[in-house]
């Protein structure tokens, strides 16, 4: 039997084997090629993903850093709109001349500091959320479309704030006012208070604030906005409505309230430090049974008419200012916020 005989004969016994054989490899090479091909779509997906996901990260950062920077220029101009409508230095003048009417000075003192304190807490917390965002929901427009939002609708969208500081505050200011009124109308200069005396002012305050019909975490948009502003089309429409509806959400509110806490706490840390600059000694008993010499700042107590310069300091100089404008710039929770604005409007 010939060779070619012979190969004949093993391909026609095994002709099954080969075919199978066949196809099992040639769908091997298509599998591992379609793999291939899978993997390289995948890579490039998510290298095209990593890219996005940096550009948006990248602009991101970037509003924040001109929203701190904006926030800190308005700052300015807010406290000084504030320390002329509650002008306390002209107050002060007067009773340095030791003027017929001192008693009603005092009280016109008293009343124009809190308010003071409450007008600088409640006025900085609602600049700086309202304007971070802001500055998010512009961001979000422009980055899907670098076109939709002109130069002058952004600087026109951005000038409520203006507004806020022209006409806004001094409604704050007058709100805050009679309520101070109302919660230190018997609170005499010769009462000896402690630190936790004024937190329950502090708290009164907030809580009476709350209460009003001008509250203005729940009224907020009537302190930005007028009524006629809200109406219309187009991208500057668009945007006011989308900050208006933030500005009346719970998540918002929830993190005004908790931001204006904030802000009375640190105003009552800071007092608290003067406190204990003259904090009594009180006598306890060690475990050994050895007398112990300690000192004990909340039970520590100064009259009201002594608090009220510790205050105006507090204010005038801007220590409270600049501390809660730090607080706000670095808050995680509006951070998070703003986030979740700026990737809403991305979808």
């Amino acid at each position: 039997m010939s060779v070619f005989s012979k190969i004949k004969g093993f391909l026609s016994r095994n002709r099954n084997k080969f075919v199978i054989g066949g196809i099992i490899v040639a769908g091997s090479i298509f599998f591992t090629r379609y793999a291939q091909h899978r993997l390289r779509q995948w890579h490039e997906k998510e290298a095209i993903e990593l890219i996005e996901r940096n550009r948006k990260q990248s602009h991101f950062e970037s509003i924040n850093r001109t929203c701190n920077q904006t926030v800190i220029n308005l700052s300015t101009s807010l406290l000084e709109k504030l320390y002329q409508t509650i002008n306390t230095d002209e107050t002060i003048n007067k009773l340095k001349s030791n003027p017929g009417n001192k008693l009603e000075l005092w009280i016109l003192l008293k009343n124009e500091l809190f308010t003071k304190a409450g007008c600088i807490i409640y006025s900085l917390v609602i600049l700086v959320i309202t304007l971070k965002l802001q500055l998010n929901i512009v961001g979000g427009y422009l980055y899907k479309d670098p076109t939709s939002v002109p130069a002058d609708i952004q600087e026109k969208y951005l000038s409520l704030c203006e507004s806020f500081l022209n006409s806004g505050v001094c409604k704050l200011a007058k709100l805050i006012e009679e309520e101070v009124v109302k919660l230190l109308e018997n609170v005499d200069f010769k009462k000896q208070m402690k630190i936790s005396d004024l937190e329950a002012i502090f708290w009164s305050l907030q809580s009476s604030l709350g209460a009003s019909d001008g509250n203005p975490v729940n009224e907020l948009k009537n302190y930005i906005f007028s009524d006629d502003l809200l109406s219309g089309d187009g991208v500057y429409n668009n945007m006011l409505r989308d900050t208006a509806d933030l500005l009346e959400s719970e998540e918002v509110k929830f993190l005004i309230i908790h931001n204006i806490n904030t802000g009375f706490v640190l105003l009552g840390d800071q007092l608290s430090e003067f406190f204990n600059q003259s904090t009594p000694n009180l006598t306890e008993v060690t475990p050994n049974g050895e007398p112990d010499q300690f000192q004990n700042p909340f039970m520590n107590k100064k009259p009201l008419a002594k608090i009220l310069p510790i205050l105006n300091g507090l204010l005038s100089k801007q220590s409270l200012p600049h501390n809660l404008m730090q607080h706000l710039i670095t808050n995680e929770k509006l951070q998070t916020l703003c986030a979740n604005v700026y990737e809403s409007l991305l979808d």
